[in-house]
């Protein structure tokens, strides 16, 4: 599994820990992810690391290799 994955299925894990698998909809003809009462992102974002508190870790690993 490549780490893109890794931080996308992890970013996905915690919306629907937080939201509920109901509250979690990915809108696939506008590629708009959909979470909670108002809360909406592009679907790339579920890639990015720090996206949510689950990929933390991820997002400061990445800086830090960045300034060195």
């Amino acid at each position: 599994m490549t780490e893109e994955t890794r931080v996308a299925l992890q970013n996905y894990e915690h919306l629907i820990r937080i939201h509920g698998a109901s509250g979690v909809h990915m809108v696939w003809t506008t590629d708009t992810l959909l979470f909670g009462a108002d809360g909406h992102a592009d679907i790339d974002m579920l890639t990015r690391p720090g996206f949510t508190p689950a990929t933390e870790c991820y997002a400061r690993a990445y800086e830090r290799d960045r300034m060195m």
